[in-house]
């Protein structure tokens, strides 16, 4: 009985010492990011480059963009020139994402003109899979053997200000986004229990079939709404005892681009200008939080009222903005819009 009492008395030690090296981790990796910030900004440049660029990749953190017969430059956290692999940019992201498998916060957001690969950069192709695609997190689960993960998934998107469930048969209009104390909740949102890879694989393939039949309904093509993808992530430690509760919000932004360069008339006029005020309230926000004002405009549209939970936690959540830029000399003033809007967010910090 005495050798049993010690065991018990070495297994609580053991776990106390497992506890303290974990809260000693998460507190190193706190103060990296903000030395960093807690907001990196990434530049991708679409391929099939025509001859007139617009732009060129000066080096792995430099793009130089002339216009006019002026050059100005951009520095970001990272440059992915026409040649990097959906796995190059993947891997640049995995330590963020795989973060939140800790209890992390992450918010991976995709900002660029229409047709300049965003939705090739978060979705990809069969062969080539993207950024939604390939963070399933199932992987991660096998470097924490102690700990007891459930996994659940949502998507949703924004058209005209709509919050449209795109899980639920056939997909919901109209979702009430609702406060509760600190949190912010959907009510009526479907979220759909995912234990493989081909679970998480079946629900994409599910919310892209709902989707387009969205789009049918209400007569707007998918680019013209905001696509938001939410992993949230339950951990149990069996050896500490600790319990951890993480998100991964991945988000296509529709394209943006100025309402007078696309000639949009009607409904595409309507359209237009829901992306842009929405795109605009981001930018607010993004501001609010750089000034650290009182007062952070997220319910100003449904996109930064869904997006909240994601920027305004504790100082260990994490923002990616892979902006995504054309290199046609025709679309150099996008290009110019979407690199000044990744050099206002930077060195931003979460709260």
């Amino acid at each position: 009985k005495e050798a049993e009492t010690d065991f018990s008395k070495e297994i609580e030690e053991l776990r106390a010492f497992y506890r303290k090296e974990a809260l000693e981790r998460k507190v190193l990796y706190n103060k990296l990011q903000e030395l960093c910030g807690n907001i990196q900004v990434f530049c991708r440049c679409r391929g099939d480059s025509p001859e007139n660029l617009c732009f060129e990749v000066a080096s792995d953190e430099e793009v130089v963009v002339s216009h006019k017969g002026t050059k100005k430059t951009f520095f970001f956290d990272k440059v992915y020139s026409s040649n990097a692999t959906q796995e190059e940019l993947f891997n640049g992201i995995l330590p963020m994402i795989t973060s939140c498998v800790d209890g992390y916060n992450i918010c991976i957001l995709a900002y660029g003109q229409t047709g300049s690969g965003k939705t090739y950069t978060m979705m990809g192709t069969k062969d080539k899979p993207g950024v939604n695609i390939r963070c399933h997190l199932t992987k991660a689960f096998s470097r924490k053997s102690t700990v007891c993960f459930t996994f659940m998934m949502s998507m949703t998107e924004i058209y005209n200000e709509n919050l449209i469930d795109l899980l639920s048969n056939p997909p919901t209009n109209h979702l009430e986004i609702r406060t509760l104390g600190k949190s912010i909740i959907v009510p009526d949102l479907t979220q759909i229990d995912v234990k493989t890879e081909e679970d998480i694989l079946n629900v994409m393939e599910l919310g892209e079939k709902n989707r387009t039949m969205a789009s049918t309904n209400l007569n707007f093509e998918s680019s013209r709404s905001h696509l938001i993808l939410t992993l949230r992530l339950a951990g149990n430690d069996s050896v500490s005892g600790v319990t951890s509760h993480g998100t991964l919000t991945l988000c296509d932004l529709a394209g943006s681009e100025r309402i007078s360069r696309t000639e949009a008339i009607g409904q595409r006029l309507v359209e237009a200008a829901f992306i842009n005020k929405s795109l605009t309230s981001l930018a607010q926000v993004f501001s609010a939080l750089k000034c650290n004002a009182l007062n952070v405009p997220f319910r100003n549209s449904k996109l930064t009222h869904v997006l909240q939970p994601s920027l305004s936690g504790d100082a260990k959540d994490e923002a990616c903005v892979l902006m995504n830029i054309s290199p046609d000399m025709k679309n150099v003033l996008e290009t110019l819009r979407t690199l000044q809007f990744g050099t206002s967010i930077q060195q931003v910090g979460l709260r």
